[in-house]
């Protein structure tokens, strides 16, 4: 399955807002495609939120402003103050220095270096490494449904509250879908909105999430979820049902 036809499933039984967007990580400058924007000093969560929003094919790499993603990302080792934990102390994570290494431990961190990655809309790239949707809790359920379907059990993931880009990406690191709440920083810097949750995949997955999201939708699991009330009888007030009854009874 090519990215843009799995753009097209997921737009047509999701419905999200926002483009679906694929990351593909490039080990050298000249592989970066034609008309790919290069913004200066944004962070990770910008540049996709560009990209999921705007539609654009946006490059980023070493010379983004989150030392968090850079890392995660694998474009760089940690500095001594990354290892501190002083980043999450500054930033009001952590209570104190004790407690505030354990917050950089957790942050998943890709072991291979690249130069950087490319995010765009999925409709519009060749090649993918790993997927993110951005949606209502309603409508990523979905996607988790489709994950579930052939599987069955439960779908585990770990919510850290920052560094949410580096939680889109260990979908990649895990080869296993992840569902993302995301964090402060997306929230403040990529201006994703109090009603938006996330969830990523590797593009490997794509063929099992397209097959699965269309098999539930079969079997009525859908989206936008069916609301049993519309049909439902509700109660009216008196005189609305003596004036049905009677009308009724003339004709």
């Amino acid at each position: 399955m090519d990215p843009a036809t799995l753009s097209s499933v997921i737009e047509k039984f999701i419905r999200p807002q926002s483009f679906p967007v694929g990351f593909k990580f490039v080990k050298a400058r000249d592989e970066v495609p034609e008309k790919t924007r290069f913004v200066p000093d944004i962070t990770i969560c910008q540049a996709y939120n560009l990209a999921r929003k705007y539609g654009w094919t946006v490059f980023f790499g070493i010379e983004t402003t989150c030392p968090l993603g850079v890392v995660s990302f694998g474009f760089a080792e940690p500095d001594e103050l990354y290892t501190s934990g002083k980043l999450a102390y500054d930033a009001g994570y952590a209570e104190n220095m004790e407690v505030a290494p354990l917050f950089e431990e957790v942050i998943p961190k890709l072991q291979e270096r690249f130069e950087g990655c490319i995010v765009a809309p999925l409709s519009r790239m060749k090649e993918v490494d790993f997927v993110a949707v951005y949606g209502t809790p309603a409508q990523i359920l979905r996607l988790i449904h489709a994950v579930l379907h052939s599987r069955g059990g439960g779908l585990e993931t770990r919510i850290r509250g920052r560094g949410a880009c580096s939680e889109l990406l260990e979908a990649y690191i895990d080869g296993e879908p992840k569902f993302v709440l995301p964090c402060y920083g997306d929230r403040l810097f990529g201006l994703t909105q109090d009603s938006e949750v996330a969830f990523s995949f590797p593009f490997s997955m794509a063929e099992e999430i397209a097959e699965n999201l269309e098999k539930t939708h079969r079997r009525g699991i859908r989206y936008p979820i069916p609301s049993t009330a519309l049909r439902l009888k509700l109660p009216m007030i008196k005189s609305y049902e003596e004036s049905l009854s009677k009308m009724r009874e003339r004709k």
